[in-house]
């Protein structure tokens, strides 16, 4: 994955998740369950698109350091985001409702944590590290967020650093590769191209 690949992917799933989050913490009684249901999803569903937009780009190396930064009370970090994950992949894969139970707490609607999630062959059993999922989201924000922007900083640094030589050899290939381009054109576009212009 290309880095304005990775920045746009992982932009869009913070987007989407923060969208989330707002209407989960402003869910009051009645609640509508289909919009519970589906803010809940889609938080869960979007915040660990972003971690797997940026372990594509940087390697497996990166689940480590998510679950490093995820240690939450008697919990370890691997255990926090492999309960995230296995709660994303019920969701997406195995219809699992993560609104299933809730509550009223100062007048907030709120999820109960599922209290265990299992990976797909039901091996692997995850209990909830929060009785209460926005707490848990919330574990989430704090944490794993402050790692996405860090692993980011490479990314965008990249992509703003100075175009180099090898840059502007790739653009005089492609114009040389485009066909229908009257000769005189190309050699007029290769005259123009730099290093400044990428």
């Amino acid at each position: 994955m290309d880095n304005e690949t990775i920045v746009s992917t992982v932009t869009w799933h913070l987007e989407c998740a923060a969208f989330s989050a707002v209407e989960i913490v402003g869910i009051r009684p009645p609640a509508d369950g289909f919009k519970m249901r589906m803010h809940y999803s889609l938080y869960a569903t979007n915040l660990l698109g972003a971690v797997d937009a940026i372990k594509d780009g940087l390697g497996p190396g990166f689940e480590t350091i998510i679950e490093n930064a995820l240690p939450l009370g008697g919990f370890s970090g691997e255990q926090v985001f492999g309960y995230l994950r296995e709660l994303r992949n019920g969701v997406v894969h195995r219809g699992v409702d993560p609104t299933a139970g809730g509550e009223v707490i100062d007048e907030l609607v709120c999820a109960l944590a599922p209290a265990q999630v299992t990976n797909r062959d039901g091996k692997k059993v995850y209990s909830a590290p929060t009785r209460l999922l926005v707490d848990l989201f919330r574990h989430g924000d704090q944490k794993v967020k402050q790692v996405l922007e860090d692993a980011l900083e490479s990314v965008l640094s990249a992509l703003s650093s100075p175009a180099s030589q090898n840059d502007v050899a790739q653009a005089h290939d492609f114009l040389k590769s485009v066909e229908h381009m009257p000769e005189w054109v190309k050699q007029g576009a290769k005259q123009l191209v730099c290093a400044e212009m990428i």
